[in-house]
């Protein structure tokens, strides 16, 4: 089965991979054995969160997502407090 995998790496822009995987195949196999990422790495399918035992379906758009650093609403806070 045939599933899309969206990434973007902050050096590049954003990335987009065909990959064949078996059927069956749940988002912690895929995350950690296929391509090598910490479990806990947010994942969703179709922009929605899915948990790590989400079972990959044919066709699905895989999107990894980065860990949010700063919270955008406490930022905004800080700088308009600045000004």
């Amino acid at each position: 089965m045939t599933i899309e995998v969206f990434y973007c790496i902050p050096s590049h822009s954003d990335e987009v991979k065909s990959i064949n995987i078996k059927s069956g195949t749940s988002i912690r196999v895929f995350i950690r054995d296929i391509l090598g990422y910490e479990v806990e790495t947010p994942v969703g399918v179709y922009g929605k969160l899915v948990r790590s035992t989400y079972i990959i379906k044919d066709k699905d758009r895989i999107e990894i997502y980065e860990k949010i650093i700063a919270d955008p609403k406490i930022n905004r806070k800080k700088r308009a407090s600045y000004e």
